[in-house]
């Protein structure tokens, strides 16, 4: 037995010397996976410096990634691309995030850029349409099945506005039908449309849901549920490279436009200039002010509990399961600031 037992001690020894090594561990404090995409929500603009800041002037880089920023458009939606594995992060709504849980897509929100929505309903001045009241019997252009139907539907419950009062045409990516006045109210992104309106020559107005106490945000990045487990410090390490892109684009806006226009020269500078100053007041709305890009908690709640309202949800979702903000927070308490709960 004894005999035995040091043939089987040698056998193993020998194994083990013959086995090839393990492969050595990534560094505790570099990312999982070096290679990663992010898909916007439309062309490269100011709505997504952060991104763009951070890409330019090194900082996900100097994270360990090689970063590739995808635009996005009508057919480059970022959610399913994105729950596909086509793409590693993504931009989108807050709302739509929701939704997809519920029916059963693992994608998390890690940061939100927008604390209050971006959605504005545009009329031209002299229209006499001053509010939501005033839109029985009128045309309004819509985009159905995102967050501007969202918003509109809010808007409605929230001003007793039955929505078979107002006449609904498909929207179009084109302002001519506002501009032409066959439509009485365009749903814009307050960010730049209403500024490409007036340089076509058109005086106009905005009326905003946030000022009838519709609570819902806009942009925010997010990723699925496998690859945040599978890859925390990646995506710790994005993350926080885009917390420094947008910090830069906050402090020096004009110096994020130059930069923006190097990296996509099709825009102009008086339209970013424009979109610069609509954006930062979208970011630091709220509990943005203090913390650009933090997931608040009351305001999450308070959008989910709205959905559920209107009946986009059916059930109160998990938002502890939805929204990982941790490493937004992460990112302001390494520099001395407490964003709240």
């Amino acid at each position: 037995m004894r005999t035995y037992t040091l043939i089987l001690l040698c056998i193993i020894t020998l194994a083990a010397c013959a086995a090839p090594p393990p492969q050595a561990p990534l560094p505790a404090a570099g990312p999982e996976v070096s290679r990663v995409n992010m898909r916007l929500q439309w062309f490269p603009q100011f709505q997504f410096a952060g991104y763009i800041v951070a890409k330019v002037k090194g900082y996900y880089n100097e994270a360990g990634l090689d970063v590739t920023l995808n635009p996005g458009g009508p057919d480059l939606v970022p959610l399913p691309l994105v729950a596909a594995g086509r793409d590693t992060f993504g931009s989108t709504g807050a709302d739509t995030i929701l939704i997809a849980r519920e029916q059963g897509i693992d994608v998390v929100a890690l940061a939100t850029w927008f604390q209050t929505s971006p959605v504005g309903f545009m009329v031209h001045a002299d229209s006499g349409i001053r509010g939501p009241q005033d839109f029985p019997g009128r045309t309004i252009g819509m985009f159905y099945g995102d967050n501007v139907e969202t918003e509109y539907r809010a808007l409605l419950a929230a001003t007793g506005i039955p929505r078979e009062a107002v006449r609904e045409v498909p929207g179009d990516y084109s302002l001519a039908p506002f501009l032409e006045r066959r439509v009485d109210i365009w749903p814009v992104y307050v960010t730049d449309q209403p500024n490409t309106a007036r340089r076509a020559g058109a005086d106009v107005r905005l009326i905003l849901a946030r000022d009838y106490g519709v609570q819902l945000m806009g942009d925010v990045l997010f990723t699925t549920e496998r690859f945040l487990r599978d890859n925390p410090r990646t995506v710790q390490a994005f993350v926080e490279a885009t917390l420094r892109g947008w910090a830069d684009a906050i402090a020096d806006p004009d110096a994020a436009v130059e930069l923006i226009l190097a990296y996509n020269p099709e825009l102009e500078r008086e339209q970013l200039a424009f979109e610069a100053a609509e954006t930062i007041l979208l970011i630091r709305y709220g509990p943005g002010e203090r913390c650009p890009g933090i997931n608040d908690t009351r305001t999450w709640t308070t959008q989910a509990r709205l959905l559920q309202e209107l009946g986009i949800l059916s059930a109160p979702p998990d938002l502890d399961a939805a929204v990982q903000g941790q490493f937004v927070r992460e990112y302001y308490a390494a520099r001395g600031v407490t964003c709240g709960p």
